[in-house]
């Protein structure tokens, strides 16, 4: 495995690439990440690898464990019923806030990114990992247009771990109307419905009762 980096940015290249192992499914939660084995796979020094797994820990998807070293990330009910709570609350709030200041450039972006993801859904070839972009996509477009920077930092850190959550335990999904799912909050935000955006986009979460059936088989 090698990383074709940029060498005036080593530490932000090593910091996103270990983040998409870890949102794709290359490193699942719980593994053990070694400094010195990835230092010499991407090629980078053990400080750079360090700096960008500090980075991540910040992110929370790593962690380092006392005389045992860095881990991916684990999610326990408690910690599913958390990040479902604070979801909720800053979609569905975001939801709102978007549907009151939408531009018109918002709304169409927000129309394109929705329109690629029914496309992507109807094709009949669906991959996980591209729908679950896609979908995190289109939420992360609401949370923007809410304008609220606190609301997008947050969002990101809790999303990437869901990412990854996702990647690992729903491979049972059926995903060929999960960007039709998506209409009426889309809908809604164009239409400066706040009550309905709100209404859409809480349902739309995936519910933490599911969360936790899948965390348990």
């Amino acid at each position: 495995m090698k990383m074709k980096i940029n060498k005036q940015s080593l530490e932000e290249q090593a910091t996103e690439f270990i983040r998409d192992m870890i949102v794709s499914g290359q490193l699942v939660m719980g593994d053990k990440i070694v400094e010195s084995s990835l230092s010499k796979e991407l090629e980078l020094s053990r400080s750079t690898v360090r700096m960008a797994l500090n980075s991540l820990s910040h992110e929370g998807l790593v962690v380092q464990k006392p005389y045992v070293g860095w881990h991916v990330f684990t999610l326990s009910d408690d910690d599913l019923w958390e990040l479902y709570n604070l979801r909720v609350a800053i979609e569905s709030q975001a939801a709102v806030m978007a549907a009151e200041k939408a531009t018109q450039e918002d709304k169409d972006e927000l129309n394109r990114i929705h329109k690629e993801f029914c496309e992507l859904c109807a094709t009949g070839k669906l991959d996980l990992i591209n729908v679950c972009q896609k979908d995190f996509e289109l939420h992360r477009k609401v949370v923007e247009i809410s304008k609220s920077n606190k609301f997008i930092k947050i969002y990101e850190q809790i999303s990437n771990q869901l990412k990854s959550y996702i990647k690992l335990t729903h491979n049972d999904y059926d995903l060929s109307q999960s960007g039709i799912s998506h209409t009426g909050m889309v809908e809604a935000i164009i239409a400066g419905d706040v009550d309905r955006a709100w209404l859409e986009s809480k349902q739309n979460i995936t519910t933490f009762t599911d969360l936790s059936l899948h965390s348990k088989k």
